[in-house]
């Protein structure tokens, strides 16, 4: 059997890191081809027993490279950003050269963008499995697997996300904003701050209760598109609270060449007032409910956005290398099979997540269920 070509675009990145140390933990034999603009040097020069290969180019100024890496790879993996710039650009190049397609785009608009190339990707026997990171990603698998487990009819999911602000590092940054502006779209800017529905929602220990506003999220467009939840909502904040409200104020920063240097700058002076604080980790709540019935899973972790996020990328491309990707066409992870995504999640993951699962009524937790009796219902005997 031929060992499979993946190649990963922004390898030097954070988010790399952590789909990296996935990779690495994973038999399946692989040639792992790294591409980046930093030089070859700033690359990891083994990752696990895989073939390792540099590249050092730049996507916009050099195409041609783009072309010719993409030719001869199974797979690439699309960890570049913004990805309202930039994920067109390399799906396109993609389709053009018949080469399957991951990324961890998280900006709705994108998404949009992403998926309006649906045709051309089906026309060019090419999968495009788009958003594959935590959120969207993880969350997206998960309102699948509780919508399994829930009775028939329509749906609706909300999924409400804090991250910790030292994880708000590169392009993180403007990209955050970018969903404070493009939260409702039809308004056509940054609402106000009463117009985000500000709450505070308690995550699980050691996460408490935090700050979280109406932010744009992929799985607000995906998962009306790919499952039967008609009415989905997302809301995220950052850690402290104060970042949160940064993330808002820099929305509104009138557009200029010096637009994006002036949010980092915001952001690590507000990082260097909380030097001292330990960072405390991030939560998550998936709430699925089927008219009173519903599912919701619970987390809170001190788990890095790198390995949150790079560790199920790798297990969507370990699911593209088992032809478990449904396509061709450009699609997300509610397409997946939850129990199939779990078992490559399992390969590739140092475990620790921290999930849990409730059966709900009206929104109220009536009873723990065991996610692993959700992927593989209990036969009942007798």
């Amino acid at each position: 059997m031929t060992t499979p070509t993946v190649v990963v675009l922004g390898a030097a990145g954070a988010q790399a890191s952590g789909l990296l140390r996935g990779f690495a933990r994973t038999d399946t034999e692989l040639k792992l081809v790294l591409c980046d603009r930093a030089p070859a040097t700033g690359l990891p020069d083994s990752v696990g027993d895989h073939v390792v290969e540099h590249r050092a180019f730049d996507l916009l100024g050099e195409p041609e490279k783009l072309s010719q890496v993409l030719a001869a790879a199974d797979l690439v993996i699309n960890l570049t950003g913004p990805y309202y710039t930039l994920g067109p650009i390399v799906l396109d190049a993609a389709i053009a050269a018949g080469t399957n397609y991951l990324d961890i785009c998280d900006d709705a608009d994108a998404t949009e963008l992403l998926l309006a190339r649906d045709d051309a990707a089906k026309v060019a026997g090419v999968t495009a499995l788009i958003g594959m990171g935590s959120a969207p990603g993880t969350t997206n698998v998960l309102v699948k697997l509780a919508l399994d487990a829930l009775p028939d009819g329509e749906a609706s999911a909300s999924i409400t996300w804090c991250v910790d602000a030292a994880d708000m590092v590169g392009a993180v940054v403007p990209h955050f904003a970018h969903s404070f502006a493009t939260a409702i779209p039809e308004l056509g800017g940054t609402p106000s701050w009463d117009g985000l529905a500000p709450e505070r929602v308690s995550f699980p220990d050691p996460i408490g209760e935090q700050l979280v506003v109406t932010l744009s999220h992929p799985e607000v467009l995906t998962l009306p598109r790919f499952t039967r939840v008609t009415d989905a909502h997302n809301k995220g904040g950052l850690i402290p609270e104060d970042f949160t409200h940064l993330g808002w104020v820099a929305s509104r920063l009138p557009e200029s060449e010096s637009r994006t240097a002036a949010m980092h700058t915001i952001f690590e002076a507000a990082r260097a007032s909380h030097s001292e604080r330990e960072p405390v980790g991030s939560g998550l709540i998936v709430d699925v409910r089927v008219g009173a019935d519903g599912i919701c899973f619970r987390s809170g972790g001190a788990m890095s956005q790198d390995d949150a996020t790079g560790t199920p990328a790798a297990a969507g491309a370990i699911a593209f290398l088992r032809d478990q990707v449904p396509g061709p066409g450009v699609v997300s992870a509610e397409v997946l099979v939850p129990a199939e995504f779990f078992a490559a999640l399992r390969v590739v993951s140092a475990g620790g997540g921290g999930m849990t699962a409730y059966r709900t009524v009206n929104g109220e937790i009536v009873e723990h269920v065991r996610i692993r009796d959700l992927i593989s219902p209990p036969v009942a005997v007798g």
